[in-house]
């Protein structure tokens, strides 16, 4: 495979092909949603306070209090998701299907160790509609039960002292090894419970998997190699998109509602040189060009990209020129080519490093849920073009023949021109990068390639062109 010289193709995975796959953990299989608070701790720092452990004939949930770096993770885990509110005015979202009217409380299987003042808790909700109905002992439709001290297996009944007599149809069920609703206080390490055999009492309805022996990895998370992406279990803010360029995967950044506040989402493409630094990209004398393709799919948004140019001597990381270009909506990819080298010199500044950030709407602007930015082919090279326009859009395929072919194929660009072109094979995957000089004219070898469809990208002085090539 041809590897190419100093001058192209800086920008590691900037096609986002490669992608990484972090494995996630086990929880019990639920017909319904559950949430754990893996969920929270995982990503940053591997580890899992929710766990699986033997008790009889199967399994059991275990719940532990963790030290992490600087801070203690309490765990829950629920029949059902995580509250927005607090307080009374907290509502689970989700939960167990049921509606027996004449449910007392539940009943499960307990073992826990609460030293001293440390406790945690059982808490029942019920909703009509998604919200909370009836009497409960916290608010409307929501029973609490504290739980501390010590015990080893027991069953224990959290008894509601009626039947609800309402109508309901979701029932959330959780537990805590801490007091994550009344308390702001610092959590202890070791707390831990184990619970198993859930089931309501007097009540026709039946909790799925409720002795917790049936266990399901979660989905992993794939992240694009070589891009400083937040990863977010809860909120995905990025998505490994087939709607692409060129190639199998772009890179997509949405634009999420957090809680009320509607954030953009940032990716970095490089690598960190500078403890506590950005993520940056080498640069040579030779390059003179940023390139990239994107798709910007919203309303009235704006996305950006941020150019900043460093000058690093030693451990020291100095900026010295910064670039904004602003992305307007448009429903098909566009060729972004911005030629730093003009700006360098007419400011008088030198850079041997610099940075990219994607942001999926302006952070000056006034950013639009789900606005959704699409990138792929981003590239630091020479020059592309002669007339370095902010926007290009591609011009007439290069001619290829034979086409399709048993092996050779030659390329007629029109003109000679120099540049490179990539490779891209049936599954969409970079498999080669040629330089050439001068050329008009180049021949490529298929033979020893599998049958299927080819891509050719081809880049030099008069723009981006692609051929499409069959191989019998």
């Amino acid at each position: 495979m041809a590897l190419g010289t100093a001058a192209y193709a800086q920008v590691e995975n900037g096609d986002f092909e490669n992608w990484d796959k972090l494995i996630l953990f086990e929880q019990p299989f639920m017909e319904f949603g559950a949430m754990s608070s893996n969920y929270e701790i995982f990503v940053e720092s591997g580890q899992t306070n929710v766990t699986k452990v033997e008790h009889e004939d199967g399994f059991a949930v275990r719940l532990e209090n963790i030290a992490l770096a600087e801070e203690v993770a309490p765990a829950f885990y629920l029949l059902g998701g995580t509250p927005d509110q607090d307080g009374e005015d907290l509502v689970f979202p989700g939960g167990v299907a049921a509606s027996d009217p004449n449910v007392t409380g539940i009943s499960v299987d307990m073992a826990y160790d609460f030293p001293g003042e440390s406790s945690g808790f059982v808490i029942v909700q019920f909703k009509l509609d998604g919200t909370p109905v009836g009497t409960g002992n916290m608010g409307m439709g929501t029973f609490f039960f504290p739980v501390s001290g010590q015990q080893g297996w027991e069953n224990e009944v959290f008894d509601f002292g009626t039947t609800i007599d309402t109508q309901y149809d979701k029932v959330v069920i959780g537990f805590a090894t801490a007091d994550l609703i009344g308390s702001d206080s610092e959590f202890p390490v070791g707390p831990w419970m184990e619970i198993d055999n859930l089931s309501f009492i007097n009540s026709a309805d039946e909790i799925p998997n409720s002795a917790f022996d049936t266990w399901a990895q979660v989905p992993p998370i794939y992240y694009p190699e070589k891009v400083d992406v937040e990863i977010d279990l809860l909120n995905p803010t990025y998505v490994q998109s087939s709607d692409v360029a060129d190639g199998q995967y772009a890179l997509g950044l949405v634009t999420r509602d957090f809680d009320g506040f509607v954030e953009p989402t940032k990716a970095q493409l490089g690598s960190i040189q500078v403890e506590g630094g950005v993520p940056v990209i080498d640069l040579n004398e030779e390059h003179t060009m940023l390139s990239f393709d994107y798709k910007y799919l919203a309303e009235n948004d704006m996305a950006e990209a941020v150019i900043t140019f460093y000058q690093q001597s030693d451990e020291t990381l100095l900026p010295v020129y910064g670039k904004v270009i602003d992305l307007e909506p448009t429903d098909t990819y566009e060729v972004v080519e911005y030629s730093f080298m003009e700006d360098l010199t007419e400011n008088l500044v030198t850079a041997n490093k610099m940075s990219i950030e994607f942001y999926s709407s302006k952070n000056s602007g006034s950013p639009e849920v789900n606005s959704l930015l699409l990138l792929d082919n981003v590239d630091v090279s020479g020059t592309l073009s002669i007339a370095k326009p902010s926007k290009y859009v591609e011009p007439a395929g290069v001619h290829s023949y034979p086409n399709p072919t048993m092996g050779r194929v030659t390329f007629d660009l029109g003109l000679v021109t120099s540049g490179f072109y990539r490779v891209y094979n049936t599954q969409g995957y970079q498999i080669d990068l040629v330089n050439f000089q001068n050329k008009r004219q180049m021949t490529y070898n298929l033979y020893e390639m599998p049958a299927g469809q080819y891509t050719f990208r081809f880049y030099h002085e008069i723009g981006v062109r692609t051929a499409r090539v069959i191989k019998y």
